[in-house]
């Protein structure tokens, strides 16, 4: 329940039992580092594990940039290859079967 008030999220927290009869040495990694990165983000001077937390970015766009954004298409994004294949592509010796 601790873990929880102090923000580790609940996908992240592990059981009892994973710990005590070693069933999920996973998830008890899993949640010594998350607690070291939640730890870390909220000014934690000392040596931690795990990632850092990410502080996120925001964005400002202009209306022109979103029409932008909506008129582009970028080649090949709408599913057609242009008649490209790999027909007659030979890669290497081809493999010897033996029965």
């Amino acid at each position: 329940k601790a873990i929880k008030a102090y923000g580790v999220p609940d996908d992240e927290i592990f059981q009892t039992v994973d710990l005590f009869e070693a069933r999920n040495v996973k998830q008890v990694v899993k949640s010594l580092a998350a607690t070291g990165r939640i730890a870390k983000n909220k000014g934690f001077a000392g040596p931690t594990i795990g990632p850092k937390m990410s502080d996120g970015e925001k964005r400002e766009w202009t209306e022109e940039d979103l029409r932008a954004g909506r008129q582009g298409v970028i080649g090949l994004q709408a599913g057609s290859n242009k008649g490209a294949s790999q027909a007659g592509v030979n890669m290497g010796k081809q493999r010897m079967i033996a029965d």
